[in-house]
């Protein structure tokens, strides 16, 4: 029997390739948790979404504690099994009246994972409206042969290369709104993307990449992950640093360092695609 969701919403995630509301924490706690964003990028000038990518729990305690948070564990183990990885973590932020958006596309074009079985619970530290800009999906494309990008950079991209599918039927989006402490699962080759934020309150959202340990990284050498609930029963991933204040030195290396050769990976899958089709050959 499930521990968190219903039989019917598993099958639900399974059919349409994400799934929502789930409930993570409280409101109150969600304000907790987008109040230390706040505070953390006051004092490093910059927001977390500039440099803390793919890791951006690592140098963070309170981060850690989320990507462990029971409650979100136990709906990711009604949908993944019992032995629970977290290889990255992400922001995504527009703040208040902000025009930045996220062009249609799908997770797994940016990973090189085998087999294609990440489950990103994406999490909303404040309301996520279709005024704020929340996450839109295409329901069942998880389960389409692979769409055909193209590259169309705009300054306004939170997708720096802009990475976009062709050919979108954008009448059958189906929003996820969330209340802020809600999360939304999808499955990484779900097409999914998102509009401006009009509204007059920020919409930051934090995704948390989980896999079960057959899952493994092929892009690069030296991946790691967090065991967060069960075992790893195939060992292909490293073991990460834990972090023993904010910022801690030590975890923002090993950030630094494994978000260089994921991006050096995906420049490289990127460059062929391109050639290929100069070259002539059918895009992927």
């Amino acid at each position: 029997m499930p521990k968190a969701l219903t039989t019917a919403e598993v099958a639900r995630y399974e059919r349409d390739g994400f799934l929502f509301p789930i409930e993570v924490c409280t409101r109150e706690e969600a304000g907790e948790l987008s109040r230390k964003v706040a505070e953390v990028e006051a004092r490093l000038g910059h927001e977390l979404q500039k440099r803390f990518v793919l890791k951006a729990h690592l140098p963070f305690p309170w981060l850690c504690d989320l990507v462990r948070n029971e409650r979100l564990l136990d709906a990711v183990e009604d949908i993944i099994g019992p032995n629970i990885l977290c290889w990255g973590t992400t922001f995504f932020s527009k703040q208040a009246h902000d025009p930045r958006f996220i062009s249609w596309h799908n997770d797994t074009f940016f990973y090189s994972l085998e087999p294609a079985e990440t489950l990103s619970a994406w999490v909303s530290f404040n309301d996520a409206t279709l005024e704020s800009g929340c996450v839109q999906y295409i329901p069942g494309t998880h389960r389409n042969p692979p769409p055909e990008h193209d590259f169309k950079p705009h300054p306004h991209n939170l997708a720096p290369d802009g990475r976009t599918v062709r050919g979108i039927d954008e009448s059958k989006a189906v929003p996820a709104i969330l209340r802020a402490g809600q999360a939304v699962f999808h499955h990484e080759s779900v097409v999914h993307g998102s509009g401006p934020n009009n509204a007059n309150h920020a919409r930051v959202g934090f995704v948390i990449h989980y896999n079960a340990p057959h899952v493994r990284e092929t892009g690069f050498e030296g991946a790691s992950a967090m065991l967060c609930r069960g075992k790893d029963t195939h060992g292909y991933w490293e073991i990460e640093p834990k972090p023993s204040r904010d910022l801690d030195p030590d975890c923002i290396r090993a950030m630094d360092h494994t978000r260089d050769l994921f991006f050096q990976a995906n420049r490289k899958k990127v460059a062929a695609i391109e050639q290929a089709r100069v070259a002539g050959a059918k895009p992927i």
